[in-house]
């Protein structure tokens, strides 16, 4: 079988699986258990709708998951070798996502297991900005902003989840007047710990709709 699962699509189900492995292990109603059970199976079936009658039969095998570590490691092995990595991109693709940028950081990616981003990000301290890589129809794009050295706990616009998150801004297009407008938006400062929380690429996308709004 050909891997169907985003890595958003993994996270998704890294969670539910722990919850319900914890469900397990701290709670003895059988009752309870079923019930969160239930809830889980609905959610995953909701959630990854768009599968095949094949690709769901395994995803499902999370119905398995009691409180035993290795049934847990086990099955999140099967879904990870199904995830469809980030396509890594070439060093002429990288530096037409950022055009207008002179000195640019070329991602080490051997270094990297692509299997664990949906998009994928860096911070350059000496510019004092980040920059992000993301596909939309199998083309390459870009976003570039300036990441404030301010970090504070709070919740990260692209994954939703609570995190050490950073002011990030972005610089429209001048006005009449001459004054450029800008947005910002509290983000993740590490988006590696940002792409282990995504569940979903629609905040992303909403992220970058407002971000590249004119």
């Amino acid at each position: 079988m050909e891997p169907f699962l985003k890595p958003y699509n993994y996270y998704f189900l890294k969670k539910q699986a722990a919850i319900l492995a914890q469900t397990h292990r701290t709670v003895n109603a059988k009752s309870t258990i079923q019930a969160v059970q239930a809830q889980i199976f609905d959610k995953v079936k909701a959630t990854l709708s768009e599968l095949s009658e094949e690709e769901m039969t395994l995803v499902m095998g999370i119905t398995e998951i009691n409180d035993e570590q290795r049934i847990l490691d086990r099955y999140l092995q099967r879904m990870k070798e199904r995830v469809i990595p980030f396509k890594r991109p070439s060093d002429t693709g990288i530096k037409k996502a950022f055009p207008k940028t002179k000195k640019l950081t070329i991602p080490d990616w051997e270094r990297l297991d692509l299997a664990d981003y949906s998009f994928y990000a860096w911070n350059d301290p000496g510019q004092q900005s980040k920059f992000i890589l993301y596909t939309v129809n199998n083309k390459l794009q870009g976003i570039q902003g300036q990441l404030s050295t301010e970090i504070k706990k709070g919740i990260c616009t692209i994954c939703h989840g609570e995190s050490s998150v950073a002011l990030f801004t972005v610089k429209g297009k001048a006005n009449k007047d001459g004054h450029y407008k800008t947005k910002g938006n509290y983000i993740c400062y590490n988006s590696d710990e940002c792409n282990q929380k995504m569940q979903t690429f629609e905040h992303f996308m909403d992220f970058v709709t407002i971000v590249k709004e004119k």
